[in-house]
């Protein structure tokens, strides 16, 4: 079961840090919060935005429809905003707090690219295979100077070894 109280921190926390999240920025950031250990019950496949979650989307769509959340259409994203939360209780935690520190203020497009290469790296364990994985699924959309980039932040932040 998806965890709703930290879902609507963390976009919270993101609106507050930088701007109200897109949907891909928020798949993108609750990925990596689960990835540092923190189950908040989404799990994930590829995408064709890299790392995606039915179970965070259908999350995002419930607390819509309690009146929660809004979602704001535009014609290139769809924007989310905590709209009340009253019901909700504060879901404190360092993992999040430290996650949005880190990637907070990251494009979409870029935080597609940290997500793919740690999605990629989860499945090989193998950081020299990153490289050919990321291209595998994104094609040329990245070059090789942005990926190789993405692993480094990976590092220096304790997803990759």
């Amino acid at each position: 079961m998806t965890n709703n109280d930290a879902i609507v921190t963390i976009v919270d926390k993101i609106t507050k840090t930088n701007k109200a999240p897109c949907k891909k920025t928020l798949q993108k950031i609750v990925f990596l919060v689960e990835e540092k250990g923190l189950d908040l019950g989404c799990d994930y496949v590829i995408h064709f935005y890299g790392p995606y979650s039915s179970d965070l989307d259908f999350a995002i769509r419930s607390l819509k429809d309690d009146g929660i959340l809004d979602i704001t259409v535009t014609h290139t994203e769809h924007i989310i905003s905590v709209l009340n939360n009253d019901g909700y209780k504060s879901f404190d935690d360092d993992v999040i707090d430290n996650v949005i520190d880190e990637f907070g203020k990251d494009t979409p497009s870029d935080l597609e690219l940290i997500a793919t290469a740690l999605y990629v790296y989860r499945g090989v364990q193998n950081e020299s295979k990153i490289m050919d994985g990321v291209k595998k699924i994104k094609g040329q959309k990245y070059k090789d100077a942005a990926i190789c980039k993405a692993i480094r932040r990976l590092k220096k932040c304790d997803y990759i070894n």
